[in-house]
């Protein structure tokens, strides 16, 4: 198990990187074929090119940059405690983001957001 963890780790933070950058293609890199994003439990995404559209779109509007403030790594999954700014111009979020790597690429991601008061 210990040994994955470099793996699971590095996955995520290429991802977050890449999203940092709006890097859709390095981005995409990191998720498997039949990656599953969830949005506060409702599945948002199924397959790769849904995951894609939707990160295509996102980049498009507004640059956006998540700060990670707080990692757990258990196993294959990586819960991510993220702030969000720039999403459309709108307020700062504050997520939790879950990531679950297997054989090296996401394979399911679920976000709980909220707005962070001002």
């Amino acid at each position: 198990m210990g040994d994955d963890a470099p793996v699971v780790e590095r996955v995520v933070e290429s991802q977050l990187a890449a999203f940092n950058r709006q890097a859709l293609d390095e981005f995409m890199e990191c998720y498997a074929e039949s990656v599953e994003l969830r949005i506060d439990g409702v599945v948002a995404a199924s397959g790769k090119e849904a995951l894609r559209e939707i990160y295509a779109r996102q980049f498009s509007v507004a640059p956006v940059r998540a700060d990670v403030v707080l990692r757990i790594r258990q196993a294959e999954w990586i819960a991510d405690h993220e702030l969000i700014e720039g999403a459309a111009g709108g307020p700062t979020m504050s997520v939790l983001a879950l990531y679950r790597v297997r054989d090296g690429l996401i394979d399911q991601v679920q976000f709980f957001g909220q707005r962070v008061t001002e």
